[in-house]
């Protein structure tokens, strides 16, 4: 007899439970989580504690916590509703963690550089120019990705120049040598064309002797064709005898 009452006590108890369990979905079924837009940015002292003491490791869980912070919980969220501001402390704080790593920046400049309404994106260049602007590696992409962004997107040209001279004035022996004249293909966009012809010439006169000469020619075409007007350029020494 006590067996039974002890069986027919937990039919009982199951019974509830799955009551109860299914009153609980049927009441919060059609609730979901909601986007609080980007979380606020701790402090850089107990940034590693997202790794348990570990640098490495929370740069690790940070960054794939700015890869897919809008698209969780069954939600994908455009990149334009995003905060640029708090996101790019974030950026500055994973740059705390790990000043190395391109993993970060590449989020940054091409990922979040996606985005429908360009001006939100304006201080993200603070961080790239200062990420690009390191003379080892290849990171100087990061400062012609911030050029890019400000020329052609946000449409800045004077902050576009402001990081060109800043990319021509970085000492890494393995940058192209365009980067070197990305001012001059600034202020040509600007009409500041006798600025930009001034620094071209500056630039052959004294890199000819270290550049191929298919480098050189690449320059005085630049010159005569994008700088100078053709009257200008018919007799301009510099255009003479072009291959």
């Amino acid at each position: 007899m006590d067996l039974l009452k002890d069986k027919l006590s937990i039919k009982i108890l199951l019974s509830l439970a799955l009551l109860l369990n299914l009153g609980l979905w049927l009441s919060v079924r059609g609730v979901q989580a909601r986007w609080g837009n980007v979380p606020p940015v701790p402090n850089v002292k107990y940034a590693d504690s997202y790794g348990l003491g570990d640098a490495q490791l929370s740069y690790r869980i940070i960054g794939l916590m700015l890869q897919n912070l809008g698209d969780t919980g069954g939600r994908t969220i455009a990149l334009k509703d995003y905060d640029y501001d708090e996101l790019t402390k974030w950026f500055f704080l994973q740059d705390k963690l790990d000043p190395k790593s391109d993993y970060t920046p590449y989020l940054a400049g091409f990922y979040f550089s996606g985005l429908q309404e360009p001006q939100k994106y304006v201080p993200v260049l603070d961080y790239l120019e200062m990420v690009g602007a390191r003379p080892y590696g290849q990171k100087w992409h990061f400062l012609v990705q911030a050029i890019y962004m400000a020329r052609f997107v946000i449409g800045d040209m004077d902050r576009a120049l402001e990081m060109a001279y800043k990319l021509a004035r970085i000492n890494n022996p393995d940058m192209p040598n365009w980067t070197r004249q990305m001012p001059a293909f600034v202020m040509t966009a600007q009409g500041k064309k006798e600025a930009a012809y001034a620094l071209m010439v500056e630039i052959l006169r004294t890199s000819a002797d270290k550049l191929s000469p298919n480098e050189v020619n690449a320059l005085r075409a630049y010159v005569c064709d994008r700088i100078l007007e053709k009257n200008e350029a018919d007799i301009n020494p510099l255009c003479k005898n072009i291959p």
